[in-house]
C-alpha cells in the first residue's frame, strides 16, 4: 500500500477539542482526526453535509516534528442564534425556568460574549493519509483542492512545503527530522490521542524538509478546476 504525506506547520493553529460552551476554546496539543478529515473534504472540495463517507475510512497518523507552544488568546463576540439555543437547553436542564441570559460570562454587556481561546504556535507535524482505495484521489485533490487548505481556522495558512507527496507506508517512521529524540506517532483512530501510541526510532538530520521526501515520494499531476462541482478543465498541452 501506499500513503499521502503532509506537512502541517504555520505560524499558528486550532485543532479544538471537544467544550460545552463557546467562551473557551481551547486548542489540543496534536491536530484533532475531525480536524484534517475536515481538512481533506475542503481539498476534495467538498461542501458542508456533502462529504464523502469514505473519509471516516481513512487512517490518519500524526508525528510531532516541533510540538510549538500554547498561546492565549482574548477576544469578544457577540454569539450566534445556535450558540444561543445550545446555551437555553443546557440552562433549563439544570432547573432554570426561563432562558439563559444573553451569554455565561458575567462580563457579557448587550450580548457581547468574552471569549478566551488558545492556539498552537510554532508547532510542526507530519501527517501520514490512508485509505484502501482513495489515497490517490485523495493525493490529486490536495495537488488541487478545491477549497483552500487552512490550519484549524481560516486565518491560518499552511507553511510550505505543505504536501509532501506519495509514498511506502513506512515512511513516517524513517523521515529525518530536526530533533534527535524519538517522536510521537499519534493514531487518530478515533479514541484519546492525547498521548503518542507508539515511538519510532529515528536519527537527527540537518536537512528536514523538501528534499529528503522528494527523493522518497511522488506528487500526483495538478488537475485545474473551475470551482467546486464544476466540470474540470482539460490541462494546457505541454503542462
Amino acid at each position: 500500500m501506499t500513503s499521502l504525506y503532509l506537512r502541517l506547520a504555520a505560524p499558528y493553529q486550532s485543532w479544538a477539542g471537544p467544550r460545552v460552551t463557546g467562551n473557551h476554546v481551547n486548542t489540543q496539543p496534536v491536530p484533532t482526526r475531525t480536524g484534517i478529515i475536515g481538512l481533506c473534504a475542503a481539498a476534495l472540495g467538498a461542501r458542508n453535509g456533502e462529504w464523502p463517507g469514505w473519509l471516516q475510512e481513512l487512517e490518519i497518523e500524526v508525528r510531532v516534528e516541533n510540538p510549538g507552544t500554547i498561546e492565549k488568546d482574548f477576544q469578544t463576540i457577540n454569539p450566534r442564534p445556535e450558540a444561543q439555543a445550545f446555551t437555553d437547553r443546557i440552562w433549563i436542564a439544570a432547573g432554570h425556568k426561563r432562558n439563559a441570559p444573553t451569554s455565561f460570562t458575567p462580563d457579557a454587556q448587550n450580548g457581547t460574549s468574552i471569549v478566551r481561546r488558545t492556539y498552537l504556535a510554532g508547532a510542526e507535524f507530519t501527517v501520514r493519509l490512508s485509505h484502501d482505495s482513495k489515497t490517490r484521489e485523495l493525493a490529486g485533490a490536495f495537488a488541487s483542492p478545491g477549497f483552500s487548505p487552512y490550519l484549524g481556522r481560516r486565518a491560518f495558512a499552511p507553511s510550505f512545503p505543505f504536501l509532501l507527496g506519495v509514498g511506502d507506508d513506512g515512511l513516517l517512521e524513517t523521515a529525518p527530522g530536526k530533533i534527535n529524540r524519538p517522536p510521537g506517532i499519534h493514531i487518530l483512530d478515533g479514541r484519546d490521542n492525547t498521548y503518542p501510541d507508539r515511538t519510532a526510532t529515528r536519527a537527527s538530520h540537518d536537512r528536514h524538509g523538501l528534499g529528503w521526501w522528494s527523493e522518497n515520494t511522488t506528487i500526483t499531476g495538478r488537475t485545474p478546476r473551475t470551482g467546486p462541482g464544476q466540470p474540470v478543465l482539460p490541462a494546457p498541452a505541454g503542462a
